[in-house]
Formats: structure tokens, sequence, C-alpha cells
């Protein structure tokens, strides 16, 4: 049985990040691991351009994860 997850949950990683944790929080959020996301935003930047404004809107606009939820989530999800 799966757990419902609703857009409130999606935050900024405290532990899977290279700049701010975006794409980090993106892969925690989606079934797709965070390099996936890493690399969409960086080929956004050479298809249209959009890429480092969407990435810094999501950045200043996301809320932060707090380490103790991010660390319990991992856990989570490798007992699954």
């Amino acid at each position: 049985m799966s757990q419902e997850r609703k857009f409130s949950d999606l935050r900024k990683s405290a532990t899977d990040k290279k700049i701010a944790g975006v794409c980090g929080g993106f892969g925690e959020y989606t079934s797709l691991p965070s390099w996936m996301w890493r690399v969409m935003f960086v080929l956004s930047l050479f298809v249209c351009g959009l890429g480092i404004i969407t990435y810094i809107v999501l950045w200043v606009a996301m809320p932060a994860a707090d380490l103790n939820q991010d660390q319990a989530r991992i856990v989570n999800s490798q007992s699954e």
C-alpha cells in the first residue's frame, strides 16, 4: 500500500544537495533520482534558458528540509 504524498511535502533536501538541495528534494519527492533532475535543469539551460530562473525561484520558494525529517525519510524508503 503506497503512502499518499501531498505537494506540501516537497522540500529542499538537507542531505542530497550540490548547490541548494532543490534537485535532491525533487528526487526524494518523486520516483526519479536526483541526478536526473540535475540533468533536466542543465539541459533546460541550453534549450530555453529558463532552467536557471526556475532553479532560483525554487531555491527561494521551497522550504528547507529539517535534517531529522530527511534522515527519517531515507530510513523509511530503505525499509520498504
